[in-house]
């Protein structure tokens, strides 16, 4: 169980990394740890997945990070395990990745319309991402109607009345971003008329 706050997730423990020979070590493979079985079900199943699909990343024990990158990871395995978040405990020389479970439904609604914008530019600020496909999964995810053209992408919420735009350069990365945001109406109390 992981804590933060006075909030507690249970967790499922992804793998660690090494930062010395920048290399990935899946937490199945770890026979040092000596980890229950239980919290590596969503570790073991993401090894099932490789082993059927043949992705090499996925069953190898220990590989190196390059083009790949250990964020890249931990993003792709919550999303194969319908475990959408993660957390990246640090140690001196390398991180531990744990899934977290069971979170709140808080944590997996839609940011505010005010929002959107800034956790665009802060995924592509710190992430190496496909702008494009991140932008048009993540507008999905977070309940816009999107229409997508070459050079850009527009998208509409209906709950909250949001509006973005998106125009993408030559190689698909976001050039700029516009947003539009309904105001909340604001009710007057019924003692004052004016």
């Amino acid at each position: 169980m992981a804590l933060q706050g006075n909030r507690r997730f249970q967790f499922q423990i992804r793998r660690s990394s090494a930062e010395q020979d920048n290399s990935w070590l899946w937490g199945w493979a770890n026979h040092q740890s000596g980890l229950p079985a239980s919290v590596l079900e969503a570790c073991t199943r993401i090894k099932e997945i490789g082993d059927q699909r043949g992705m090499r990343e996925f069953v190898e024990p220990k590989f190196g990070l390059g083009t790949i990158t250990d964020h890249m990871l931990a993003m792709l395995c919550g999303a194969l395990v319908d475990r959408s978040c993660y957390y990246r405990a640090p140690y001196p020389d390398g991180a531990l990745f744990l899934l977290l479970e069971k979170l709140p439904a808080s944590i997996r609604a839609p940011v505010a319309a005010e929002r959107v914008n800034t956790v665009l530019m802060q995924v592509v600020s710190n992430f190496e991402v496909d702008h494009r496909a991140m932008a048009e999964s993540f507008l999905r995810q977070q309940g816009f109607t999107v229409k997508a053209e070459p050079a850009m992408i527009s998208a509409t919420r209906e709950a909250d009345g949001a509006e973005v735009r998106l125009a993408f350069d030559a190689q698909q990365r976001i050039a700029k971003v516009e947003g539009v945001i309904k105001p909340r109406e604001v009710k007057k109390p019924w003692w004052k008329p004016w």
